[in-house]
This record gives C-alpha cells, structure tokens and sequence, in this order.
C-alpha cells in the first residue's frame, strides 16, 4: 500500500492485530504486520489525516478526502497487542475519547479513533456534504472503507459514543472482525427528544439541502442546537449541517434488527448511560438492551463510585459476556466522569475475547 508523504511513517500496517480467520474487507495475504515499519517511530501518539476514496451517492463515483485518524499506542506493540477503534457521536470526533484512549496505553491497548467526513480532521466542503451517504448502511461502508485502507482485520473493542451508537450496533451485526462493542449513552430506534416532533426536523434538514437556501439555514444551525441543550465548542459549528443529514438519514428501523442479530450471535458488549442524560431518554437504551439480550434486573446501577443494585459481573455464556450499566450522573457524556469504571469494562471486554 503507497501513502504520501508523512502518513507512510505512520506505519498504517501496524495497525493490524493477531491472525484471525474473520477478515474485515481484505484478503489474509494482504494482512501481514510489518514490525520493521513500526521500529521506525517510536512516539506515542499520532494526530494526522489519511486520503481515502469514498464511494458517493453516484453509482461509480468515488471522491477522495483526507481522513482524521488518532493513533495512541503501548511503549510495547507487538502483533498481539489488542485493539479499541472509536466513534463519536454527530457532532464529536476522535478527541471525545482522548482521556480513555491515553489510560488504555497504560494497560498495553492502542486506540486508533476515526473522524467521520466533516468532523475532527476530516473536512468537507459544502458543496460536497450530500454526494455522500450519510445514512447508517452509508456510514457503514465508509467505516469498512477507513478499516480497509488502515487494514485494519480485528477489532478486539469498537468504542462508540452517542450518535456513533447507531453505526455501532450495524457494525458489531455484521463485521466479523469486531469482536466486542462498548456502547455509551447509546441511541436507538426512536428519535431524540430535543428532536421532537421529527418531522419538523427533517423539513429543516430538507431546507438545508437547497443549495439557494443552505447558507441561510446553516447559520441558525448553532442557535437551534443550544436553544436544545447542546453545548457545542466553536469547532463542532462547520459540521452541524452533516450531522443533521446523519440524524434524519439513520436507519432507525433497522436497529432493532441490528441489535437481535447482536445477540443471536452473542456478541460482547457493554452498554453504558445515565439517570441525568438531558438528551437521551433511559427506555431507549433499555429497549436496545432487551433487544440485545439483557433482561428484567439485569441492569447494574452505580452511585458514588460502586454498584447499588443489579448483577455486579455482567452476564457471561462462553463467550457471551453482556453488561447494561447505568451510572447516576455524567449526563451525555457518561465517560467523563465515570471514566475508571469504564477503563475497567474495557478491559473485561478484551479479557473475554483476547482468547477468541
């Protein structure tokens, strides 16, 4: 694979974990680790954009962007060293999870995070936001798009928080080399409250996508977004269009599915939220849930540092481990503050699947 420039120091290759016989996208010829690369740079942590070439919403056109990717790795990185990717919510980037990322290190786990087109260091113009497939199917194959260039073949634990929940429940179904799922403040099958009543919401993302009115519209975008709670830094303003079209294009009836399919093949997982999320309401996370698996107390709840009530463990079936935790605060961003324990599931999950 040839890469321009600085991004072929990167050792995109190192990104590979250990044999598996359940390849994402490539043939197991071509997924082969190259140690030597690796030695030829030793920082710890790496920030930078990778072009990749995207399928639009053309049948036969591609479009080629430079892709965010974070990269923070162990001192020690060996062919077995297991891997976390990310994905953040709409909007977010890979730098919603840098707190987590850099602990994993410590315990010898690299967390490669992804910038989704329009977030982080992935720029998109606007004059190209809708010759892409922002649906959850179109985000789909441009996660299998990012893993292929990276060539990416295992995933020991796909982190994904909010927004990023919808892609995770259609990756977990159906790309084999993502062994495990954590699922924070996890979405669902129905839409947001702030977002109520829909339709209203999809007339204005319809607005948007009038080429004489989406400069109009866009600048009310971070208005509208605050007047709902959400508190956006300066940075998260140019993408709201994008994640607008990934709110009213997911695929909300098919989450269900996605979901038994989870547990059908009895998926791993650890599904995070909390009692003061001013988004998201706890039934949709609960229903996800039973959908996946979990039934009637079997949903541990935390305060102040230690569980209160529910199953402590998790729920473990050979290689069947499921857990719902909901923590008493955090809000909508349940890793912040319960940052340790969720190290923690973490490593419970790369402990059940390490040996699979």
């Amino acid at each position: 694979m040839r890469l321009r420039g600085a991004i072929s120091k990167l050792s995109i290759m190192g990104l590979l974990t250990r044999n598996d016989r359940s390849l994402c996208l490539r043939d197991k010829r071509q997924c082969s680790l190259n140690l030597k690369e690796l030695d030829k740079n030793h920082d710890k942590e790496h920030y930078y954009t990778l072009p990749v070439s995207f399928q639009t919403r053309t049948p036969g056109e591609r479009m080629t962007m430079d892709i965010g990717i974070w990269d923070v790795r162990p001192i020690t990185l060996t062919a077995h060293t297991p891997l976390v990717v990310t994905l953040h919510g709409v909007p977010g980037s890979s730098q919603n999870f840098d707190t987590i990322g850099r602990r994993l290190t410590e315990h010898g786990i690299r967390v490669v995070g992804l910038d989704f087109p329009a977030f982080g260091k992935s720029r998109l113009s606007e004059r190209n936001i809708y010759r892409l497939d922002h649906s959850t199917e179109g985000r789909y194959q441009m996660l299998t798009t990012i893993l292929n260039t990276l060539g990416i073949c295992r995933i020991d634990v796909l982190l994904s928080h909010s927004g990023g929940t919808w892609l995770n429940y259609k990756a977990a179904a159906d790309l084999q080399c993502v062994k495990s799922s954590l699922l924070l403040n996890p979405l669902g099958k129905r839409t947001l409250r702030p977002l109520r009543p829909f339709v209203v919401f999809k007339l204005f993302a319809r607005l948007l996508r009038n080429p004489f009115l989406h400069s109009k519209f866009n600048k009310s975008l971070p208005f509208i977004y605050k007047f709902s709670g959400f508190k956006l830094a300066e940075e998260d303003f140019s993408p709201l269009p994008v994640a607008v079209e990934t709110i009213v294009r997911t695929d909300y009836e098919k989450m269900q599915g996605y979901a038994e399919k989870m547990s059908s093949k009895k998926h791993p997982f650890v599904m995070a939220t909390t009692q003061n999320d001013q988004f998201v309401e706890i039934q949709i996370a609960i229903e996800m849930a039973q959908h996946m698996g979990i039934e009637e107390g079997e949903i541990t709840e935390y305060s102040n540092g230690s569980a209160t009530s529910g199953d402590a463990v998790g729920k473990y079936d050979d290689t069947f481990y499921r857990r719902v935790i909901l923590f008493e605060k955090g809000g909508h961003l349940v890793h912040k503050i319960n940052e340790t324990e969720i190290v923690q599931q973490i490593l419970q999950l790369v402990a059940v699947v390490s040996s699979h």
